[in-house]
């Protein structure tokens, strides 16, 4: 167990940053008096300065000599047969009694131990079936670092990298630690291709370009890796403005014989994106069409907005109106997109629906109000409405976000086995296990959402800018002089249904679903007196 404590606090560490401490100077007053008094200052401080060290080396210590003590309790002689009875245990499905028969034999017993790293894997195993999904982490991540029993080394890496694609996890314990320059040997070919694109993942991040590309060259070629590979290297040749080579990969992507749903959707959604920016409104509309993303969720949300903004430089303002009253669901409601107000507005305005304009400004104002004013008087980014949910909706520190809730959750679950293991303290242990990987997380996660919340904010208070200058648009186009033969022409379109199209149309009824949220058309006509405005 000394170990995995060991490990733990040495994933902690790795992961602190340090401040540069701080220079006082002091500046001569060339006084006697004055020269004294500021001596004896700075001996003073410099006394309180040791004290307070002393004070705090010794509260460390007290700290680590209890973590110990806590760690280490009496050494007992383990009877070999308790690990056969927990496999027993394990195998017939009894995994609460079998997690605190491995836990015995490993706290108490020694490294050395026959079956030590066995009782090690299957404890992992147990704690992922009762739902703490962190703790058999650790677990498997202990096996897989010591590689004491090779043997075990590809189930341990096997269930780490199923569980990165599919639950939150410690990145930075997993990918970093375990993974980034280290050597496994001999592996499955699915988890060779898993550690290369790692190293060569995280070689890119780090400017080692070469060596990236040494490590994906190493991918078998028709595995799901490859195709991650290539996104990566797509990426980072967006990053250094080479829109045709990424274009090229992204194609290539899309259209591999390959089964890998996830990167394969992430790469239309790039490639629309790429497109949008190029102009290409049109080739970007219908390639958003190939993106699925979770129903109800942010990016779902987000995909809605882009393709309203792609439909409405297209020029096809129905189905743009659509697709921004498909985010006025209730399950939206609660999403940061503040963008959607702009191009309502501007819809209503290029129609002359300047009254429903007005609104769409009042509504803006409605919402983000209160958060502008939070804004302007430098209120902590954590306390204004909106602001912690924007920024934490998406990115990195979007999955920290979901990865401590997990945590949260994980450690409520305890109190259900606190019966099962109380006598040989494994509920003790997994709350101190929790409690150390929530406070680092924690840690993290501040330092993300400064960054984040500052990018949040900094897009509402452009958003604001741009609504209030559509404001003032809308005004002039109130009172703008017609000419006599302009005041007579009006162009507003009639509105016809065929009857006898494929299609059903239905008139909308207030209530919203989710297979129809992509298809709703807005039937608004233009009231502009000029001929070439139409929806």
């Amino acid at each position: 167990m000394a170990r995995l404590s060991t490990a733990a606090v040495c994933c902690a560490a790795a992961l602190q940053w340090v401040a540069a401490p701080s220079a006082v100077f002091a500046q001569e007053k060339g006084e006697a008096g004055a020269a004294q008094a500021t001596e004896a200052k700075a001996a003073k401080e410099a006394t309180e300065a040791t004290e307070a060290t002393e004070a705090t080396e010794a509260t460390e210590a007290t700290e680590a000599t209890v973590e110990a003590e806590a760690e280490s309790d009496i050494e007992v002689d383990v009877d070999p047969e308790i690990f056969d009875l927990a496999l027993e245990d394990f195998y017939d499905g009894r995994y609460a009694e079998a997690a605190a028969g491995f836990w015995g034999y490993i706290h108490f017993g020694e490294p050395a131990a026959e079956n030590y790293e066995w009782a090690q894997y299957f404890l992992g195993e147990c704690l992922r079936k009762l739902g703490f999904w962190h703790a058999a982490v650790l677990y498997y991540y202990t096996v897989a670092a010591t590689r004491q029993q090779p043997e075990i080394l590809p189930d341990a890496l096997g269930r780490l990298e199923a569980i990165s694609r599919r639950r939150p996890y410690s990145e930075s314990l997993v990918l970093e630690d375990l993974l980034y320059d280290s050597e496994f040997g001999f592996l499955p070919d699915y988890l060779n291709d898993w550690v290369q694109y790692v190293q060569g993942l995280y070689d890119y991040r780090n400017g080692f370009v070469d060596w990236a590309q040494l490590h994906f060259a190493k991918i078998a070629k028709d595995s799901p890796y490859a195709l991650r590979a290539m996104y990566v290297q797509a990426v980072f040749a967006l990053k250094n403005d080479k829109d045709d080579e990424a274009l090229a990969m992204f194609d290539t992507i899309v259209d591999s014989p390959i089964d890998a749903p996830d990167v394969k959707n992430r790469s239309n959604l790039a490639l629309a994106r790429l497109l949008f920016d190029t102009s290409r409104y049109s080739d970007a509309f219908e390639t958003y069409r190939e993106v699925e993303q979770i129903d109800l969720s942010f990016e779902q949300a987000e995909l809605i907005l882009e393709k309203a903004w792609a439909a409405y430089f297209m020029g096809d303002r129905r189905t743009s109106m659509g697709l921004l009253h498909a985010l006025e669901a209730p399950s939206y409601e609660g999403f940061f997109l503040p963008d959607a107000y702009v191009l309502r507005g501007l819809i209503f305005k290029d129609l002359c629906h300047f009254i429903p304009a007005k609104r769409v400004v009042r509504s803006f104002r409605f919402r983000y109000q209160r958060s502008l004013e939070m804004l302007r008087r430098r209120v902590p980014m954590a306390r204004i409405p909106g602001i912690l949910d924007a920024g934490t909706q998406e990115g990195q520190v979007g999955r920290r976000t979901a990865f401590l809730r997990t945590l949260e959750q994980e450690r409520r679950l305890i109190e259900d086995y606190d019966s099962y293991w109380e006598d040989v303290e494994l509920d003790k242990h997994l709350r101190r296990v929790y409690d150390l990987e929530i406070r680092e997380q924690s840690r993290l996660w501040n330092i993300e959402f400064r960054d984040s919340s500052d990018g949040a904010a900094l897009e509402l208070l452009e958003v604001e800018e741009q609504v209030n200058l559509l404001d003032y648009e809308i005004g002039l186009d109130i009172f703008k002089r017609l000419k006599a033969d302009q005041a007579r022409r009006s162009t507003e379109q009639g509105l016809t249904i065929p009857y006898d199209s494929a299609n059903v149309y239905y008139e909308f009824d207030e209530e919203y679903w989710n297979d129809e949220l992509h298809s709703y058309k807005y039937f608004i006509t233009s009231r502009c007196f000029e001929s070439n405005k139409g929806p």
